[in-house]
């Protein structure tokens, strides 16, 4: 196929907007951790205290206290170069650092975390862990910022807490799950921004959408109860209620009605019976229960 030379300037950036798609972190939905580490100092080379050596180009420190052995590294225009290291002689924790011309270079590794470095920028996925045990939470890393799907793990149980994803630093989607099924999802821009869904745990079942825009509610929010039917709606303007408040019964019809404007109740409020009757709600029970609605139909008549 022939490429009108015109537009072949636009397949460069294509190819590299694909190849960066490619290249983004996307680990596989695990929910239960398994990777494991046990990681202690290696032994150190047993030289007189204080003393420099030089090896590959290096000059070596090696320092001992009663608790700790400690490593230097430079190099010959003394930059940080090389290993830098802390054991603790009893534990056999500590840390690692890897420099190249003074930033951090490699992996740095700590009792509980493993961490990649670029050019002094986290490049890759740093995995923290559970001290001897599993992994607690993996999080990708783009030229120092979070970039990809980041996943956590319960403390206790290793299993699958939460998943969030992020474009450069900021986070677009966040996802909770309960019983290895999907609990809540947050589509967001920075902030929640788009429709949040909640399912019942360990059910996949809906229990509620919330629309967001720029961090606030606006639009409807609906809830469903546990047979999938809608309990209730509540209209938001710039994270107020705004428009009417409804309740359902679980054929569908209305239960009540209530209007608000700018998060105030509106002193008009109705209650319909199953039979779709009428009733208008008197205005010291709808002051009242205006902080709480939506409510129970039921309280209104108490």
């Amino acid at each position: 196929m022939k490429v009108n030379k015109k537009y072949s300037y636009l397949l460069i950036p294509i190819g590299l907007v694909l190849f960066i798609q490619a290249c983004t972190p996307q680990p596989k939905l695990q929910f239960q951790s398994t990777l494991k580490r046990d990681w202690k100092a290696p032994s150190t080379k047993n030289w007189e205290n204080g003393a420099a050596r030089t090896m590959d180009g290096h000059v070596v420190t090696r320092s001992e206290s009663d608790l700790y052995y400690t490593i230097i590294s430079y190099n010959r225009s003394g930059q940080k170069d090389g290993l830098w290291a802390k054991y603790h002689k009893n534990t056999h924790c500590g840390y690692e650092k890897r420099y190249q011309n003074g930033v951090l270079h490699g992996v740095s590794r700590e009792c509980d975390v493993d961490t990649p470095y670029l050019n002094g920028k986290k490049e890759g996925t740093e995995r923290r862990f559970r001290k001897n045990s599993y992994m607690l939470r993996s999080t990708p890393y783009r030229k120092g910022e979070k970039h990809g799907v980041e996943q956590i793990f319960s403390y206790t149980t290793g299993v699958l807490e939460k998943r969030i994803t992020y474009d450069r630093g900021t986070q677009k989607k966040m996802e909770h799950y309960c019983k290895k099924k999907i609990s809540l999802r947050t589509e967001m821009d920075g902030c929640r921004h788009g429709m949040e869904k909640a399912w019942y745990c360990g059910t996949g079942i809906l229990e509620r959408e919330t629309p967001y825009n720029t961090c606030k509610r606006y639009g409807v929010e609906k809830v469903y109860n546990k047979q999938g039917n809608l309990i209730y709606a509540i209209t938001y303007r710039n994270g107020l209620k705004e428009g009417e408040v409804k309740g359902y019964y679980p054929n569908g019809k209305i239960k009540y009605k209530v209007t608000y404007h700018a998060d105030k109740v509106d002193e008009v409020g109705y209650v319909y019976d199953a039979k779709g009757k009428r009733e208008r709600i008197d205005y010291d029970t709808i002051m009242k229960f205006a902080d709480r609605l939506p409510v129970s139909v039921e309280y209104w008549r108490l």
